[in-house]
């Protein structure tokens, strides 16, 4: 997305005119030129005679005229930081998807603003493919994504890897997730997230090696290493294959690091 900082202005030319029949002759002034800002010449002092915001229905005027740090009575410079950092500061709020700051009006010294803002969608439903009922609840749990809920880039990302992480723990090292965003036809500003995962198989361990193990066997070594095992054999010690047969083989981060 490309992301624009916009200040332009518009001045509404007045058509006057009287008709006439005969020695009468109807006269039209030609509108005003739009008035042009050249980042060449020197900046301009205005004093903020108004402030509009467009775009936005589910926040107060004020709220987000305050949040802009501009105000009715401020001096501004233009061209300006003033400006720029008005839209900053909605573009590092991460609610919006599009940010305008326009000048719709000059008179001498003063100038009217308008706020054009773009909101980020809200989700209308979540569903999750490719996964089982109970893990479907554990993530909901985890993720929190509701019905009303605004999406941003930051809330997505996130989403992803808390999945990714949780599976992992599962000893799905292969896991894949798309989060896909469609548009609500039934409900304007709002979208379906559709989250799909693809576990794919287990990470199993196949062997265990261990490299300059001097005081201790490999297999004293394993036994110590209580939940990271490797694929059942037959050994001398059968008692503690059998057992070690119905431990756990799967490959997880943590418990790995814990046997360590």
């Amino acid at each position: 997305m490309c992301k624009k900082i916009v200040l332009f202005f518009i001045c509404l030319g007045v058509a006057c005119g009287a008709s006439a029949q005969g020695k009468d002759t109807t006269k039209v002034e030609k509108p005003a030129e739009v008035p042009v800002i050249s980042y060449s010449l020197a900046a301009k002092k205005y004093k903020i005679a108004d402030i509009q915001v467009t775009g936005i229905k589910n926040y107060d005027d004020f709220v987000l005229i305050g949040f802009s740090g501009l105000s009715v009575g401020d001096e501004i410079t233009v061209p300006g930081e003033e400006i720029t950092t008005a839209v900053k500061r909605f573009w590092k709020h991460g609610l919006f998807s599009d940010v305008k700051i326009l000048a719709t009006k000059i008179e001498g010294d003063k100038i009217w603003l308008e706020i054009q803002l773009k909101q980020r969608p809200r989700i209308s439903e979540v569903h999750y493919n490719g996964i089982k009922k109970s893990e479907r609840e554990d993530l909901e749990a985890k993720l929190g994504l509701k019905k009303g809920f605004q999406v941003t880039p930051n809330v997505m990302d996130r989403a992803k890897t808390v999945i990714q992480r949780f599976f992992d723990g599962k000893g799905f090292k292969n896991v894949n997730v798309d989060i896909v965003q469609k548009d609500d036809p039934a409900n304007e500003g709002e979208v379906i997230v559709n989250i799909n995962i693809d576990k794919n198989e287990k990470t199993k361990i196949h062997r265990i090696y261990f490299d300059g193990n001097e005081k201790l066997t490999s297999r004293e070594l394993k036994k110590a290493m209580k939940k990271t095992n490797e694929k059942f054999s037959i050994p001398n010690d059968w008692k503690t294959s059998i057992r070690e047969m119905f431990s756990t083989k799967k490959f997880t981060t943590e418990e790995y690091e814990n046997d360590k």
